[in-house]
């Protein structure tokens, strides 16, 4: 089962910059063979990489497909995740869909923290409730 990178919730210039570094770590050099990474486009339900659309527009990206285990996709979300940290992304958090096993959502924070699902705005940990939160904030200004 594939996994599943849901980039519908971003704005166009976040998911440009989130794209791009997503092929930087997980584009092969043999996916034309294996097809590991995939785009997914909002305008029809094919699959693609880059190389095969003659206009690429990060806006008309709906998300991205990695045929890979779903026993990784825990990397794959610490993954996104670094990659938002080392952009100063913010706004958006990285998390697992509730509906979906093989699902990664990439939101706002104020959209995750209404859903149940709060972030550290230092290091994009998740916890479950805001008591946790406040406590893992008290030991980053410990630290």
């Amino acid at each position: 089962m594939a996994v599943y990178i849901d980039l519908e919730n971003i704005d166009a210039n976040t998911r440009s910059v989130l794209l791009r570094d997503m092929e930087l770590e997980f584009f092969p050099n043999d996916n034309n063979l294996t097809r590991y990474y995939n785009i997914v486009y909002a305008e029809n339900i094919d699959n693609g990489d880059i190389q095969g659309r003659a206009s690429y527009d990060p806006a008309t990206v709906k998300g991205v497909e990695l045929n890979e285990n779903l026993e990784h996709i825990h990397d794959i979300k610490h993954k996104i995740r670094d990659m938002m940290l080392r952009n100063s992304i913010t706004e958006y958090v990285v998390t697992r869909d509730r509906n979906s096993i093989n699902t990664i959502l990439i939101m706002k924070r104020t959209s995750g923290e209404s859903i149940g699902i709060f972030h550290c705005r230092h290091c994009a940990m998740e916890f479950d409730d805001e008591i946790q939160l406040s406590s893992h904030l008290r030991m980053h200004l410990f630290i």
